[in-house]
């Protein structure tokens, strides 16, 4: 069963705004955690998690944060506070334990969660769950029906006994005639009793309220509302289905990429202009929050670098380094990364391990002078929508495709951002796009570690830089030959050559040298692989 919608900006790349390591094992983590929370009262007396033993996260869960994102969402706690980082003493006051289990299980995709949900007074509760990246996530199993959750609609789960499967039909008669808002979808388990599967972009309790069930029929609902910033509509009619269709359309009204983005967005879900911008300006003012904190000086105990972006200014003023905008976005792209290792509030875009660049790039192109709130919108929007056709494509989780996903993507956004904030056309930010991620093509993710940190930091500086370079080439007029969409076809082709000990899992590169293996000691005794 498979109800997965086209990617929305803020849904699938601009965000989510969080604290932790990584986007797609803390944030998936915690909302897959919100998603369990709200099946049935939480009085859990046992959650037991298990990993592939071959998979991202069997080295991980501790490091980049899953541990802490489960906890936190099982608990009820928001991501963006900060008493999240507190999750093992309110588990030990909620008195439920998680216990983490490295074997093998069937499902071997690199980002797999098979959890089981003991409680007081029901029976368990068994989920299957993946985490495709940026912080999204589908829940693919629901006890034993097969299930396509990804936390963007407003969701019941009709549960019906095998003895009235014939009330079935009625039942959806009834729905499709009392409701348009809606998708429906049904699963059958290996003993033949049916899960009805009902979302919407809008609450039907009346109308479930109003359904006419009779009294012998055995049946049992569950509501689950979205966890995801922007719910989706149920019926979306896009603009474009392309990049070759968005700039045909934007040549001929002479539409910029941002103009483009806002269009995308109003018919994904619903909203208006100014609420697209006002999200939009809500995003710029927490990444600008992020280089202000940053370029203070940040702490925290566990974390193997130090302040860094404090470096640059001071070597300017000595005038060991000249003031310039690549030593800017250096200070900018670094200021953010520090932010979130030291659980600061962050966004990812388009994933928290490639948080730095387009915020980076963007803000350190500018003198502070320069600054206008709605030309810096405009830029992230433009970033926003040329992330878009990646996330539709392919992926943003080095899980499944190394750091070029992250990294790469993030520099082709932010690319394009910088030509929009230029003045450039939507033609012009595409090209560019393409040039800044066919550079990064290959770039493996091997956190020295298992930390989001090293060489973590280095390749957002690099993607930010390559971003503003890539940014002039377009202006210019360079030719990148190989088209945007092309380009990413070739990233996925290269993502499925790359083993896996080079796709985060601290078993290759970098993570395997004899410093590296240092450090893992160092950081991680406590973690059982």
């Amino acid at each position: 069963m498979k109800s997965i919608q086209p990617p929305s900006i803020f849904n699938d790349v601009m965000g989510p705004v969080m604290r932790g390591p990584s986007s797609s094992h803390t944030a998936a983590a915690h909302r897959i955690g919100r998603i369990i929370r709200q099946a049935y009262k939480p009085n859990f007396t046992k959650v037991i998690v298990r990993f592939d033993r071959a998979s991202s996260l069997a080295t991980t869960y501790l490091s980049q944060g899953s541990a802490l994102g489960l906890a936190g969402g099982l608990l009820g706690l928001k991501i963006t506070d900060a008493e999240i980082i507190n999750y093992e003493r309110h588990l030990e006051n909620n008195n439920f334990n998680i216990e983490y289990i490295i074997t093998d299980i069937e499902n071997k995709h690199p980002n797999a969660y098979q959890i089981t949900v003991q409680y007081q007074d029901r029976e368990d509760l068994n989920i299957l769950a993946i985490s495709t990246g940026g912080g999204m996530f589908e829940i693919l199993e629901w006890d034993e029906f097969k299930v396509s959750i990804i936390g963007n609609f407003i969701e019941y789960l009709l549960f019906v006994k095998k003895d009235s499967a014939n009330q079935t039909p009625e039942i959806e008669r009834f729905l499709r005639s009392k409701i348009s808002d809606l998708k429906l979808y049904k699963s059958l388990d290996l003993n033949g009793n049916i899960l009805l599967n009902i979302k919407s972009g809008s609450s039907l309790s009346k109308q479930i309220d109003a359904l006419s069930v009779p009294k012998e029929i055995s049946w049992q609902l569950i509501e689950l509302t979205p966890v995801i910033p922007v719910p989706s509509i149920s019926t979306i009619s896009l603009p474009f289905n392309s990049v070759h269709e968005m700039l045909e359309l934007a040549s001929r009204k002479n539409l910029s990429l941002s103009d483009l983005a806002i269009m995308y967005e109003m018919s994904h879900t619903g909203l208006d202009a100014d609420i697209i911008i006002q999200k939009m300006e809500e995003i710029v003012l927490i990444v600008k929050g992020s280089i202000d904190e940053g370029l203070k000086g940040t702490c925290y105990d566990d974390r193997i670098l130090g302040p860094q972006s404090t470096l640059i200014k001071k070597a300017e003023k000595k005038s060991i380094i000249q003031s310039t905008i690549n030593s800017k976005i250096i200070a900018y792209t670094s200021a953010i990364m520090e932010v979130k290792s030291s659980m600061g509030l962050i966004v990812a875009i388009p994933t928290a391990g490639s948080c730095g660049v387009v915020g980076g790039a963007l803000f350190g192109s500018i003198q502070e002078k320069d600054f206008s709130l709605k030309h810096m919108v405009r830029a992230f929007l433009a970033a926003g929508i040329t992330g878009v056709f990646i996330a539709d494509s392919y992926t943003f989780s080095a899980e499944e495709g190394g750091c070029q996903v992250e990294t790469g993507s993030g520099s082709a956004m932010a690319a394009a951002g910088l030509v929009e904030l230029n003045g450039g056309t939507a033609k012009q930010a595409i090209d560019a796009a393409s040039m800044a991620l066919q550079n990064l093509l290959g770039i493996v993710c091997d956190p020295v570690a298992v930390r989001v940190e090293v060489p973590c930091l280095g390749k957002n500086i690099m993607a930010a830089t390559n971003a503003l370079n890539s940014s002039l080439m377009a202006l210019a007029g360079y030719d990148p030959v190989v088209p945007y969409n092309e380009t990413i076809d070739a990233m996925k082709t290269v993502g499925e050559a790359l083993p896996s000990s080079l796709c985060c899992t601290g078993l290759g590169g970098l993570a395997q040298t004899p410093s590296g293996k240092c450090l893992y000691k160092k950081y991680n005794n406590a973690q059982k692989v």
